[in-house]
């Protein structure tokens, strides 16, 4: 291990303390506030932060330097690709706008005030839209903004490299030349989803289900299509009972499309009875994607159920922290991903070859990463779950869905991620933990994310938001706890001193 998540963390710290670094330091709550309504004074303190959330400044300098050349004003965007600019523009129905392409992005600009441009804003995150850090450090340097950057080992082969570790770690009846490389998780399921989504409604198949409380992105990307063509997304959060879903089958059979799940869920981590699941799309011919991502396709191993599957590698496999990317695996048996193979590789937007070389950087100590954190997660649970000041514990194994995760992933593979409440005052045990928190996890260090505060702090803003939170079991106040390579005592001490402090 060469970082720590232990210890006090300044307000917009980056960890690790380089560059690239994907997490940035929110210590208090009044900072999770000031983050989420924009206070000038929280976001000045804040350099970096999780990417797709706060623009890096190595795009902020690229943007100030195309300003800088040019008499317009307005509000700029900085797209990977002209053909995701493009739909930007169609998804948000702007109308107003410019666009300069440059050898190695499309610059978007929007009037001043223009009533898209948070719409705008919310697509380049949502999808993944823009330049890697990397991506823009090298068009900085190659105009000699910046003089040098980090160094990245050559490797002869790093795409084949990767896609024959990632389909290893997948498990059986996976290959590697069924295994594509996304910028980032968020861009890999875009560009899955709207490919099936096209795909089948030319089979007259409108109709898709979220199966449980997904990550906000994927929810977001969904949402960009209902509508579309009569199309229909339904929702079903509950996972211990599949009697609703059996009933929309039943209901409307050849019309479903799909299904997307995660297994286990974000942040909840419950799994549902995938082999169920996978009989009833096996029924319609539905789509199943399925994304492993929160305790790791190394241990999660559904390639033989999955149609598709989703994996943000930014997780676990980019482990040191500071790295965007993601990738989809088809597996062999599937004719159904077969079909969207080729149309989705047309449209994804591929790692930036420096992000790549990072990546197989870090791809050979995976598989023992996960095995590390595997371990250590068992002995924080086992302090949690014993605690007199935590009302609830959320992991791989909690009782009412581990018969369907050990089914999948046998014993002691949770992965390195456990939610929890506390039974005092949240505000308090959050102030007073001296750990980083941040966004993300699977990473060397440890880190605790206030989830609801960063993922969904609308909807704890009305009754509605909070009923619907209510509805699927997440408190407002859930601590989403990712466990790195300190040692299990040391990690455990820091949550005791945090829980005997509270008010």
């Amino acid at each position: 291990m060469t970082v720590s998540g232990l210890g006090n963390f300044a307000l917009g710290q980056a960890v690790p303390s380089r560059d690239h670094a994907v997490c940035v330091s929110l210590p208090k709550v009044q900072d999770l506030i000031g983050y989420e309504e924009k206070n000038p004074k929280t976001l000045s303190a804040m350099k970096s932060g999780y990417p797709r959330f706060i623009q890096h400044h190595f795009i902020r300098q690229l943007i100030q330097l195309e300003e800088d050349s040019d008499e317009y004003t307005g509000k700029s965007f900085i797209f990977a690709h002209y053909q995701h600019c493009q739909e930007a523009l169609k998804k948000c129905a702007v109308q107003n706008y410019r666009i300069q392409e440059r050898e190695n992005y499309t610059w978007l600009q929007l009037p001043n005030g223009s009533k898209e441009i948070e719409d705008v804003s919310s697509f380049v995150q949502h999808i993944g839209a823009s330049l890697s850090s990397r991506q823009a450090e090298e068009v900085l340097l190659n105009k000699g903004i910046i003089q040098e950057r980090e160094k990245i080992t050559e490797h002869e082969s790093p795409d084949q490299f990767a896609r024959e570790i990632i389909a290893e770690v997948h498990g059986a009846g996976v290959s590697a030349d069924r295994v594509l490389i996304s910028s980032s998780g968020a861009n890999a399921f875009y560009s899955l989803f709207r490919t099936a989504f096209q795909h089948y409604l030319e089979k007259g198949k409108n109709i898709w289900i979220r199966l449980g409380w997904l990550y906000l992105d994927t929810i977001e990307t969904m949402e960009l299509f209902a509508g579309e063509e009569e199309s229909k997304i339904i929702t079903i959060t509950d996972l211990k009972n599949l009697e609703p879903l059996q009933e929309i089958f039943s209901k409307h059979g050849q019309k479903i499309a799909g299904i997307v799940t995660e297994f286990p869920t974000n942040p909840l981590l419950k799994s549902c009875d995938l082999e169920k699941v996978r009989e009833l799309c096996n029924q319609s011919n539905a789509l199943l994607i399925v994304d492993p991502t929160m305790a790791s396709p190394k241990n999660a191993k559904v390639a033989n159920l999955g149609d598709v599957l989703v994996n943000s590698l930014t997780k676990y496999a980019s482990w040191q922290g500071d790295l965007m990317i993601g990738s989809l695996v088809f597996p062999d048996h599937s004719q159904l991903g077969s079909e969207l193979f080729e149309s989705t590789n047309n449209y994804l937007h591929p790692p930036f070859k420096r992000d790549l070389l990072h990546l197989c950087e870090q791809l050979p100590y995976y598989p023992e990463f996960v095995q590390k954190t595997n371990n250590t997660l068992i002995q924080v649970v086992d302090f949690l779950e014993s605690h007199p000041r935590v009302k609830k514990v959320f992991w791989s194994y909690q009782n009412d869905s581990a018969d369907y995760f050990r089914k999948i992933a046998g014993d002691e593979k949770p992965g390195c991620v456990v939610s929890f409440e506390v039974t005092g005052d949240f505000t308090s045990f959050y102030n007073q933990l001296r750990m980083l928190k941040s966004p993300s996890f699977g990473t060397e260090f440890s880190l605790c994310c206030p989830y609801v505060y960063l993922a969904h702090y609308k909807l704890m803003q009305s009754k509605a938001g909070l009923n619907q939170l209510k509805s699927a079991g997440i408190s407002p106040y859930l601590c989403r706890l990712s466990v790195g390579l300190e040692e299990p005592e040391e990690i455990i001490q820091t949550l005791q001193v945090a829980l005997q402090g509270m008010e």
